[in-house]
């Protein structure tokens, strides 16, 4: 059974864009913030700050996995795509900082792999409940933050959206405004309820939940209404991205509840309008699609630089070493790993600007 038999969905969706770039943007974002938070050096202003690192992503998934599954056969071809795309680089990632940084851990072989955490590390990263034992024995227990790669849990977020399109999917073949409008305003709510307990309460728990399925899903849904609107978006995109880049960077300078409120779908304009008016940036596909390896790797790169103390004192060389470290370490995962695990056709020069297959 085909997964959408309908025709009357189908946006004039050109296939070259640069969503590849910028993945790898976003990508580069997050490891500067973490560089930041890691190290303690702020090296240099970067405008792609705050909310928009992660959320950003999120609005791109919205839009690029929606179209994947209507272009999917049926819902095992559609599973095969998310779990070969996205699981492959991650296990490689946990497993690897599991066996590799019992080098430096400062407990014994015997102890290290001896250990109950050890096995814990293993089982909840492997499952994408990373919260659950976010540290190895012994690893990193000197620096800022023993935590082995603080970027996963974002992943857990994504898988979960992933398994929450086919449901969403079926509800909107009836009143799609109605159910992007509900979704969001639920999401809001759930976001500003957290935000709310944890100023009663003071515990950081709220703050937690407040990132997590429920306060992501209006960044996914208004990428997925983009999607959906996408030949109206379209028409009117000469009064549209005027006042989303309004609102988006009235987000940095004004603390606002009505910004906030419509900044997500001012965002996915933002991004999805750059991603099909700057077509040229396509041509970074050229090198593979790094930005996954890109934004795996990078925390525990950091954590190892930081543990050997190697450019201690010179934060600048050392942001640039991490960097062409995780360069070469995504180029090598792209093409020596992740690459295998797609269709052929998804192995081309320009992979990256398939739209969401």
């Amino acid at each position: 059974m085909r997964l959408y038999t309908e025709q009357s969905f189908s946006p004039d969706i050109s296939e070259k864009n640069s969503f590849t770039f910028l993945r790898l943007l976003l990508a580069f974002s997050v490891f500067l913030s973490h560089f930041k938070v890691l190290t303690g050096a702020e090296l240099f202003y970067w405008p792609i700050s705050g909310p928009m690192r992660v959320s950003g992503f999120f609005v791109i998934s919205g839009f690029l996995i929606i179209r994947s599954y209507y272009r999917s056969r049926n819902l095992l071809d559609y599973a095969k795509k998310r779990i070969r795309r996205i699981v492959p680089a991650y296990a490689l990632t946990v497993v690897a900082c599991a066996l590799l940084l019992s080098l430096v851990s400062s407990f014994s072989f015997s102890e290290y792999f001896s250990s109950n955490a050890f096995y814990r590390y293993l089982a909840a990263n492997l499952t994408f409940m990373n919260f659950l034992q976010p540290t190895l024995p012994g690893v990193f227990s000197g620096n800022l933050q023993p935590v082995i790669n603080g970027s996963l849990w974002t992943l857990k977020v994504e898988v979960v959206l992933y398994l929450f399109v086919p449901f969403l999917v079926l509800f909107l073949r009836k009143k799609p405004f109605l159910i992007f409008a509900g979704l969001y305003v639920l999401s809001f709510s759930f976001y500003y309820y957290m935000n709310y307990l944890y100023d009663i309460s003071g515990e950081t728990i709220y703050l937690t939940l407040k990132k997590q399925f429920l306060g992501q899903i209006r960044f996914f849904i208004s990428g997925a209404a983009l999607l959906f609107y996408f030949d109206f978006f379209k028409r009117r995109i000469k009064w549209v991205l005027p006042v989303a880049l309004l609102i988006f960077f009235l987000q940095y300078f004004v603390q606002s509840v009505a910004v906030e409120i419509v900044y997500p779908l001012a965002l996915a304009v933002v991004l999805i309008s750059f991603a099909y008016f700057f077509k040229s940036l396509a041509a970074v596909s050229r090198i593979g699609d790094l930005s996954y390896g890109f934004y795996l790797y990078h925390f525990p790169v950091i954590q190892l630089f930081i543990h050997f103390g190697w450019l201690n004192g010179r934060p600048f060389l050392l942001f640039l070493s991490c960097f062409g470290l995780l360069s070469v370490l995504s180029w090598l995962s792209w093409h020596l790993w992740e690459k295998r695990f797609l269709p052929k056709r998804r192995r081309s020069l320009f992979e990256g600007n398939e739209v969401g297959t």
